[in-house]
């Protein structure tokens, strides 16, 4: 008895095909919110993993690697819904996702947001920042020139206008 006979037939015959080459077996995930299968699929912004029961099911991940990843989720310090990472010109900054209900912006800190509080702009909904001139400081529209709204500074909180 040879020590090829532990294979059948037909599976001898496949590995004796010059061609044939076995590879590792194909990694299903599972989504977590309906037990589905997550699928690779292209979008806009590059491949994500969405749940083949879309729309039934709305979950998707992000690719990284080739495995599905879940974004880490930030909460509106204000409202709770999630923010949403933005940029303006070569500012990025993070907008409520309820905009132009919530209007509240966070600055960027290294791709998270960061922990100070943000002050959103009246005029334009975008937000304030502290800028310094030859009468010291004060707070000014991240878009300027596009929007010229300016408050004063009191130890770095902008002072609002009172309404006349």
């Amino acid at each position: 008895m040879d020590d090829k006979s532990h294979h059948t037939h037909w599976e001898q015959e496949f590995l004796e095909q010059g061609d044939s080459h076995i590879t590792a077996a194909k990694v299903r995930y599972r989504c977590p919110k309906c037990d589905g299968l997550l699928l690779l699929k292209k979008g806009a912004n590059g491949d994500f993993w969405g749940c083949e029961s879309y729309p039934t099911c709305d979950y998707t991940a992000n690719n990284e690697g080739g495995k599905p990843v879940r974004a880490k989720r930030y909460l509106c310090p204000t409202c709770q819904a999630p923010l949403r990472k933005k940029t303006f010109k070569d500012n990025v900054f993070w907008g409520c996702s309820r905009y132009p209900e919530c209007k509240t912006t966070v600055e960027d800190d290294k791709g998270v947001p960061a922990s100070t509080k943000k002050y959103p702009c009246r005029v334009c909904g975008h937000y304030l920042i502290r800028k310094k001139s030859k009468n010291g400081y004060f707070w000014g529209c991240v878009t300027y020139p596009a929007c010229t709204h300016t408050l004063n500074d009191d130890k770095g909180i902008p002072v609002p206008k009172k309404p006349r």
